[in-house]
């Protein structure tokens, strides 16, 4: 199958990387960029005006192509994320850092493989709710999100399509969108882009240390004012379910979890004494992020900004490995943007919020494995796996 691929003029993504990502892990699927100058140059995407413009500018461009896919930042008039016109269908990335923190590129091969795989079952089969099966109907586009990071067919699907499946040229279309779905799951799971390959680095690996306290492991959790829920489960639960599901016999330590709550009414700038008396005694700093990174710290004699938050900078102390004292890091992100309305008041505010974060993440990417939660319960059953796996590796008995 032949698929051309028109990028709308504005639409920011890497085409030489889009290129060598579809032409090394494609056999049967041929795909070309249009490499011509092309823009849409309506303010709103309309089906058939938009779609007609488009073909009456590039009809013959087509002729060749059994498929033409166009990606803009353009939204629909009914915000759909795609619209399909004779061969030419073009896919919305409207508002996509409010939908999704993973990057346009993964998206992007998200719809390739959503389109390809609803092409290739017969049956219009979709689930109507959100299953990270790549035939979810995603009628919330939320659902993006779960669908990259899970991209996959689910049993039922795959003994459907299967069966559907009648001639080797379509055997072979399936055969690509199964690769592409592994490796979008993979990068999405991490939040990597994927078209970015994998490097070791040459960052520090952390040496096994002892503990500050004869009575346990000290663990802080950090976190922001948005994430009260999965704060009050962690520092209320955490420590009885380390140890009646056996964490603490795994690894042969207990643990004491603890809070900016522990402290005293004292004076003093109130992220010094932080720092002073609860991240200083750690072993193990939790933070838990969820829409927003929090409101900035400052040197209280220069007045200098010296982190994007309260939570951020008692992270990037863990992370900080030139003092064998630090505490070791963890981290945990919530997959899912905020979900407001364009007319909210206060959107611009929760928009900036939400890009502060996700600049924290990528800044912090090199320097740990930080992982995604979509609930509280599900983030208190992960934090103890990692945490009886990080006793083991680091604390020496």
């Amino acid at each position: 199958m032949k698929i051309l691929i028109l990028l709308d003029k504005n639409f920011d993504i890497d085409r030489k990387k889009l290129k060598e990502f579809l032409l090394s892990n494609c056999k049967h699927l041929e795909f070309s960029i249009f490499e011509k100058p092309f823009e849409i140059t309506d303010s709103i995407l309309s089906k058939p005006k938009s779609f007609n413009e488009i073909h009456k500018k590039y009809s013959s461009e087509f002729k060749e192509h059994e498929r033409v896919f166009c990606f803009t930042d353009i939204q629909y008039s009914d915000n759909y994320f795609i619209h399909e016109h004779k061969n030419l269908s073009i896919f919305s990335f409207a508002y996509w850092e409010l939908l999704t923190d993973l990057p346009k590129s993964n998206g992007l091969i998200y719809f390739i493989t959503d389109y390809l795989a609803l092409d290739t079952d017969t049956s219009g089969f979709r689930h109507e709710k959100t299953t990270g099966c790549i035939y979810d109907f995603l009628g919330d586009k939320r659902g993006i999100d779960a669908g990259m990071r899970q991209a996959g067919l689910c049993p039922n699907c795959l003994k459907r399509v299967s069966e559907l499946i009648s001639n080797d040229e379509t055997e072979g279309i399936f055969e690509d969108i199964k690769i592409l779905m592994n490796i979008l799951s993979s990068s999405s799971k991490w939040n990597k882009d994927i078209f970015e390959t994998v490097k070791v680095g040459t960052s520090t690996i952390l040496k096994k240390r002892k503990l500050k306290s004869e009575s346990g492991v000290s663990v802080v959790i950090a976190s922001p004012g948005d994430t009260q829920q999965e704060r009050q489960l962690l520092l209320d639960t955490l420590e009885r379910r380390f140890r009646i599901d056996n964490h603490e016999k795994h690894c042969g330590l207990r643990i004491m979890v603890s809070g900016w709550e522990d402290l005293a009414s004292q004076n003093g700038y109130a992220q010094d004494v932080i720092n002073s008396d609860l991240i200083k005694n750690a072993d193990f700093v939790i933070a838990v992020f969820k829409h927003k990174l929090g409101s900035p710290t400052y040197d209280q004699a220069t007045g200098v900004q010296r982190a994007e938050s309260g939570t951020a900078e008692e992270l990037l102390q863990a992370l900080d490995n030139s003092d064998s004292q630090n505490p070791v890091g963890m981290a945990y992100f919530f997959s899912t943007a905020p979900v407001v309305s364009l007319d909210t008041p206060n959107f611009d505010k929760i928009a900036d919020e939400w890009k502060k974060l996700n600049e924290f993440k990528t800044k912090i990417s090199t320097k740990l494995i930080y992982k995604p939660y979509t609930e509280p319960n599900e983030l208190l059953n992960t934090v103890l796996k990692d945490l009886e796996k990080n006793i083991v590796t680091y604390i020496s008995k």
